[in-house]
């Protein structure tokens, strides 16, 4: 990447407490913390009976959010029907809001919009609508169960339908949207989610695939997913204050919002005339190898640094600031730390030379669109020559790595100095998410007069070639193991039988698979006779993953089918199972399973017996 720099040319988002970017760098510089008391028409159920102080089954803990209010789309130079328009979610507005003042904050913009891609990071869980979907057809299953024939059920529009999406569908919405025809896909890499999209942009743009791209993240679930799901895992903050590196920290608080960046190649936005925002210097990934879901592997977050950093041809004490992932979890903040100590090493740097900060502490963790709302903070201070604040930091924990380090918490606005004046001002971001998964991204700023020329330099010994000739990135590639379970084909080998012999596993639906609830089903449907080629059971053996026996019941059946497959390619490949390989890496392609959505109606359930009593009387 560092032979030729992606320039930012522009850039948008909608934040909690920021309709845009302008506000957003304001509430900022002025230190807003945009938390407030979710209300009570974003929960299903009432807010006081899913709240409880203590920690319990479907309760959460906390009723502190950083959601998106008095939002209202305007339809607006969108190219999509009007009804689709209007039945779909309202994460699909945010993102065709937030996409289309991206793209109207570029000071040049192509006639031809057919070589513009889109990528865009959303989170995999339920949404609003996919959520009324079930309530219109489980919800109701329950309810005739308990009362009696109900009346027909209007069948679903393809509309409502579409709406319900939450897999896939974003980005291609937001690409049909704006009349952008270079490609799209979503992708979701949990908190990390946004730096890959940039990533994968800047790709498009290198190889000569696209000439501009369309990159973010979306975040914008149904609410009470997350509060529930972070206050089981014992992530959410009791206190409902995100206090990142501080020693009162206690866990994070959610918040949503969409955010975008409009990437260009270097020498085309010269070329143009564009406003450039900042320049993508290097990007680093990786997967943490040890660790679990919710406790994060320095080694794994270090890769990822050590990766941007030699990709860029810095050092890093070349930066002045780190946007960091920071979502005031106490490990998950003293892990990140641990990380840009081993990083710097012991030598070479004087305490608190570089400034850090998150701007979760201003608006909470937006877990698939956080990754960009630090990008933009970050861009912003370039643009304006301000080192940014960071809320809610006093003093650090007394074993904290932050004490006696290269790093201080920025507490106020300051004028941003360099004392190099022959080096530009440059800065990194951080995003580290659940399960592991890890990115650094590193801008500079734009001098036209001033470009600044990579170093070949090695990082504790571990630097590598950033980008070869094009014969040796692009030669052909090897498949060498597969494995498949479809329907009833439980393996590579069943799949080549029927293949060859002209088997098919098409039949009828199990009897169990739609919960009792056909009668309500039926009306969505244009046959009665629904044929499928469906699993009916997925067999996983004691101790064959990394997974407690008494877990694995309330693993969706998806991810084990995931699992299974991925390990059956592996043993086909003649790979060894569990063996360490940091330079391997997984790409799974997956749907949303709305058996994800059934967990609303069990939080629901003591409001709607209520209900149902009532009714009973009459």
């Amino acid at each position: 990447m560092h032979k030729e720099p992606i320039a930012v040319i522009g850039m948008a988002g909608i934040f909690p407490g920021a309709s845009d970017i302008n506000k957003f760098w304001q509430n900022i510089v002025n230190k807003v913390d945009s938390s407030h008391e979710v209300p009570e028409k974003r929960w299903i159920a009432p807010v006081d009976d899913i709240y409880h102080p203590e920690p319990a089954a479907d309760k959460a803990y906390s009723k502190r959010v950083y959601l998106i209010e008095d939002f209202e789309f305007d339809p607006k130079g969108i190219d999509i029907d009007v009804d689709l328009i209007n039945a779909l979610d309202p994460m699909y507005h945010i993102a065709l809001h937030a996409g289309r003042e991206a793209l109207s904050d570029c000071v040049t913009f192509p006639a031809d919009r057919e070589h513009i891609g889109t990528i865009l990071s959303a989170i995999a869980l339920p949404t609003d609508t996919a959520s009324s979907i079930t309530r219109g057809i489980l919800g109701s299953s329950f309810e005739e169960k308990l009362f009696g024939k109900l009346s027909p059920t209007p069948p679903l529009t393809k509309e409502q339908f579409l709406a319900g999406k939450v897999t896939g569908l974003p980005a291609a919405i937001l690409s049909k949207g704006l009349n952008l025809g270079g490609g799209s896909y979503t992708l979701d890499a949990a908190c990390a989610s946004s730096i890959y999209a940039v990533k994968l942009a800047c790709d498009e743009l290198l190889f000569r695939r696209a000439d501009v791209m369309l990159a973010g993240g979306i975040s914008r679930p149904e609410a009470l997913y997350t509060q529930i799901g972070f206050s089981q895992l014992r992530a959410l903050s009791p206190s409902g204050r995100c206090s990142p590196f501080d020693e009162s920290a206690d866990g994070l608080v959610v918040g949503e919002g969409a955010g975008f960046l409009v990437l260009k190649r270097l020498n085309d936005a010269s070329r143009d005339g564009d406003r450039i925002y900042g320049l993508i210097k290097g990007i680093g990934f990786s997967n943490d190898i040890r660790g679990n879901l919710i406790s994060p592997d320095s080694e794994g977050q270090v890769r990822a640094l050590r990766m941007a950093y030699e990709t860029a041809g810095w050092f890093p004490q070349d930066i002045d600031l780190i946007e960091c992932h920071g979502a005031g979890t106490p490990l998950g903040d003293e892990t990140e730390l641990q990380s840009l100590r081993k990083l710097w090493g012991h030598a070479g740097w004087v305490r608190n030379q570089c400034a850090i900060g998150s701007v979760k502490s201003m608006i909470g963790h937006l877990l698939t669109a956080a990754a960009v709302a630090g990008m933009i903070k970050t861009l912003l201070a370039l643009r304006h020559k301000i080192i940014p604040p960071s809320l809610n930091y006093f003093k650090a924990p007394e074993k904290s790595p932050l004490n006696n380090s290269p790093f201080r918490v920025q507490t106020e606005p300051e004028k941003w100095r360099i004392n190099d004046k022959n080096r530009p001002r440059r800065a990194g971001v951080s995003a580290f998410g659940f399960g592991g998964i890890n990115a650094h991204l590193l801008f500079e700023e734009y001098n036209p007069v001033r470009i600044s020329h990579p170093k070949t330099i090695v990082i504790q010994q571990k630097s590598r070639p950033v980008k070869p000739d094009r014969s040796t990135i692009d030669p052909p590639v090897a498949i060498v193991g597969m494995e498949s379970i479809f329907g009833s084909l439980s393996s590579l080998k069943a799949f080549a039988k029927a293949i060859f012999t002209g088997d098919t596993t098409i039949g009828k639906r199990p009897d169990h698979r739609w919960k009792g609830c056909e009668n309500r089903v039926k009306p969505h449907l244009d046959t009665d006779n629904l044929l499928g080629g469906f699993m009916e059971k997925l067999s996983i053996d004691i101790g064959e993953f990394h997974i407690p026996p008494n877990e694995i019941k309330d693993i969706l059946p998806q991810h084990l089918l995931m699992m299974k497959v991925s390990a059956g390619a592996m043993e086909d490949a003649g790979l060894q199972l569990r063996k360490v390989r940091p330079r391997m890496g997984a790409v799974i392609g997956m749907d949303f399973d709305y058996e994800a959505t059934n967990f609303h109606l069990r939080w629901n359930l003591f409001n709607k017996f209520s209900f149902y009593k009532k009714k009973s009387q009459y």
